[in-house]
């Protein structure tokens, strides 16, 4: 290193790195933010683009220049030094890294922790339970003890904020609605909790992020013939108008279940 001008090429790997990470945030492709916690998410991802774009500058750039600075030249058959260290280099190569993985870890506790949705779900909001299985979802509305069959859509109001208690009842799956930015994995040994609050009406598309099986790619609304239903967030109207006509349909296949009984019995 005492042959390289270390403060030169940090500057301008720096600049580079700069540059690149502007050229990264400027082209992003992102889905819309369709949630209330959906901006902090994009703001902490651009924080995490920007330092990768600036490391790879840098580092990029001193790996290319010692590369070309310390090559071996033609017909050059000595050994090279045998170098024992640095240890100013070393705290610093230690340093730096520690610093960032600290910021990042700062600004994500910081967008998690802002707000706690999940409180608010369970005081005002809605409480769902989701249990994910191979290869669909089940949504169980724990406020209104309403409990959907397989491949049923999952409905919710916007501006409420949802409280979500998610497991799975074979294999490790992951609900995610990207446009939500929400995503949590579903475990059959456990319970996750996770919360968001819909900022917009319209119907949003549904994947489970893990590979699950031979039907995972059938578990993204997306795909042409998957089987999963898109979210769908309506109003508060529309919503205390879907809870009922759920609760009436149910009603009704309970008595048609007690009346098949009673028949078979007789």
């Amino acid at each position: 290193m005492k042959n390289l001008k270390v403060l030169p090429l940090a500057i301008i790997g720096t600049v580079i790195g700069a540059v690149i990470s502007v050229i990264l945030i400027v082209t992003r492709t992102l889905p819309m933010q369709a949630s209330e916690q959906a901006a902090n998410i994009d703001y902490l991802y651009i924080f995490f683009l920007a330092f990768s774009g600036i490391i790879f500058g840098i580092v990029t750039l001193f790996l290319l220049v010692g590369v070309y600075r310390f090559r071996a030249r033609p017909n050059d058959q000595r050994e090279g030094k045998n170098v024992h260290g640095n240890t100013g280099l070393e705290i610093l190569w230690t340093a730096i890294p520690f610093v960032i993985v600290v910021a990042c870890v700062i600004g994500g506790w910081y967008v998690l922790a802002k707000d706690d949705v999940y409180a608010a779900g369970e005081k005002s909001g809605q409480k769902i339970h989701i249990i994910g299985y191979q290869f669909g979802w089940k949504f169980d509305y724990m406020n209104e003890e309403i409990a959907l069959k397989e491949e049923a859509e999952l409905v919710v109001p916007v501006g409420q904020p949802i409280a979500f208690e998610l497991t799975s009842n074979d294999v490790m799956h992951a609900f995610w609605v990207p446009d939500w930015r929400f995503q949590m994995s579903t475990l059959p040994t456990q319970t996750n909790y996770a919360s968001v609050t819909p900022s917009k009406i319209g119907t949003f598309d549904v994947v489970c992020a893990y590979l699950c099986g031979v039907g995972h790619t059938g578990m993204n609304s997306a795909v042409e013939g998957s089987i999963i239903p898109q979210v769908r967030v309506v109003s508060q109207a529309d919503f205390d108008k879907w809870v009922a006509e759920r609760k009436a349909a149910l009603a009704q296949e309970a008595e048609q279940a007690d009346q098949t009984t009673t028949a078979e019995a007789a």
